[in-house]
């Protein structure tokens, strides 16, 4: 990675055929306001919808005319977009990128449109029970904080916010929050420099970021919830909190036990729910890193008759972890098989600029990779078996059920 300005950082790749530009910022849907859950999303999708010098159509077609895709994401703690183009149209793409960050203008025409349209993704997602059930499962994990509510929002906050309320937000705490500029491609250094210059990147004007608070998170005590549904499937997930993403010593042997129960079609929980007993079609682990604590869980759609059995089953793994260290010829196959996993994600490169933007933005320096790999060397089945018993022993359960299911 070589560092073009204090924010702007390149990879050269001289076998790629395509530019990656990710422009990723210190803010996520954690810091909406009370009462505007939604915001940042909100203003993700209108974020496209005209600046000062195009409209959105014209902004989209500038790209697309040329084979380029733009696109735009919002997660708890970060908002970014992305843009993949030719080479040759490098200028064009930085400069869209620079109006979208810091010449929106949010017309109250688009933006009630785009109500409509984000009403209905909520409801699109309400009648997926697996993404409604993973999208509301944080409001169970904690008590208070920004954490807590789902990226989208809510039916009533989102009718609540207006075209002031976006540009006010875009105003005051985006353009002050902290961004990084990622590219990666094969053009020399000197021309990636050079596009950056004419396009306003890498203006000589030092800028002072703020810091945009967020309402401390509250973690709640552990439950069980069950919402009944007219579905014909139940959808379970169990999970709970673990530590920072950043404590390696303690994230990265969580993740390893979540590789190990739900990290593909031969890990411990879809061998015995799936393979042995049939008794569901889908089962995973899930990992949410955030720079304060983590929350990590495990999903399965079952049978209705199952469920008794399989939910006894997860239990019963999570307390076998507890309990008894894995045998040396157990961690070596785990560690083996979960450092080629990540190896093929850093193979690409979003995920590899994205890993170094989000490590630049919380720690202040790129994503370090040989200090966890000699983490992961130093790991005995010890080391997991105290990380389990920290992780698993108090645990979060959220069901949706057909209505003649009882848990």
């Amino acid at each position: 990675m070589i560092q073009i300005a204090p924010q702007v950082w390149y990879w050269l790749r001289p076998t790629a055929s395509s530019i990656y530009v990710l422009l990723l910022w210190n803010v996520g849907s954690r810091h909406d306001p009370a009462g505007k859950e939604g915001l940042l999303h909100f203003l993700e999708h209108t974020l496209f919808k005209g600046t000062r010098r195009r409209t959105g159509r014209t902004i989209f077609r500038r790209i697309e005319s040329l084979g380029g895709e733009l696109n735009a994401f919002t997660t708890k703690d970060k908002m970014g977009i992305e843009l993949r183009i030719a080479p040759a149209a490098l200028n064009i793409a930085l400069s869209t990128l620079y109006e979208l960050a810091h010449e929106a203008t949010f017309p109250e025409k688009e933006v009630e449109k785009e109500r409509e349209v984000i009403l209905e993704e909520l409801a699109m997602y309400e009648d997926i029970p697996e993404e409604s059930l993973l999208d509301r499962f944080e409001e169970q994990v904690f008590a208070e904080g920004g954490l807590r509510h789902p990226i989208i929002g809510y039916p009533h906050t989102v009718q609540s916010i207006t075209a002031d309320d976006l540009r006010n937000f875009y105003e005051r705490y985006l353009s002050q929050s902290a961004f990084v500029l990622m590219l990666t491609g094969p053009l020399p250094q000197r021309e990636i420099t050079a596009a950056l210059r004419r396009t306003g990147w890498l203006d000589p004007e030092q800028k002072r970021f703020t810091p945009v608070a967020s309402p401390p998170e509250v973690i709640a005590p552990k439950s069980t919830v069950q919402f009944e549904r007219p579905i014909q499937q139940v959808h379970l997930a169990i999970g709970g909190t673990g530590p920072a993403l950043y404590d390696w010593t303690e994230s990265l042997p969580l993740q390893m036990l979540l590789h190990e129960l739900g990290g593909g079609m031969s890990s411990r929980l879809f061998l015995l729910l799936r393979e042995r007993y049939g008794w569901g079609y889908t089962v995973y682990t899930f990992f949410h890193g955030y720079k304060e604590r983590s929350v990590w869980g495990i999903y399965a759609g079952l049978t209705p008759e199952s469920l008794p059995a399989a939910r006894s089953l997860i239990m019963r793994e999570l307390e076998r972890l507890m309990r008894q260290p894995l045998s040396d010829r157990q961690f070596a196959a785990l560690r083996r098989g979960f450092m080629g996993r990540q190896a093929l994600l850093w193979e690409s490169p979003v995920f590899r600029l994205n890993a170094h933007a989000r490590n630049l933005l919380d720690l202040g320096q790129i994503a370090d990779v040989q200090t966890w790999e000699s983490i992961l060397h130093s790991l005995t089945p010890s080391d997991l078996q105290k990380a389990a018993q920290s992780a698993f022993e108090a645990v979060y359960e959220r069901l949706y059920v057909p209505k003649e299911v009882k848990l």
